[in-house]
């Protein structure tokens, strides 16, 4: 009997460039989506009895990519060309399943590592701003 879980094969993460949306190849990895929390507002006053609070805005906090570091991918140079600019860039994620996440978001770093009988890898954090709205594939 088939669980319902969602596999992460396949599963396919793009950058906006310009007004093209190029695929971001060598992914091993993705965390952080919908791991963001919203702030809490203390409206204690004189009268209260014990502390009372309010929840703000949503912060939909980081995205963080693992993959194989590939210097000549059109997506990977996205990310750079991002990273140096500051601007905000459009991403979607994409899941097997045909769900997609799309959000716009700064590339913070873009880390690069490696080391003995290994491939160069790369770690890239990005700082989501706004919401993550999800949706399906056309």
């Amino acid at each position: 009997m088939a669980s319902g879980a969602v596999h992460s094969r396949k599963t396919k993460i793009e950058i906006t460039d310009g007004s093209t949306e190029v695929q971001i190849k060598g992914l091993t990895g993705f965390s952080g989506l919908g791991g963001g929390s919203a702030s809490v507002i203390d409206v204690t006053d004189l009268d209260s009895d014990a502390k009372e609070k309010m929840i703000g805005l949503a912060d939909e906090g980081q995205v963080t990519l693992s993959l194989n570091y590939m210097p000549a991918d059109p997506g990977q140079v996205a990310l750079e060309e991002a990273r140096l600019s500051g601007e905000l860039s459009e991403f979607v994620i994409t899941l097997r399943s045909g769900a997609t996440y799309t959000f716009s978001a700064a590339v913070l770093s873009f880390e690069k590592s490696g080391g003995v009988d290994a491939v160069i890898a790369g770690s890239v954090a990005l700082e989501v701003s706004g919401l993550v709205v999800k949706g399906t594939a056309a």
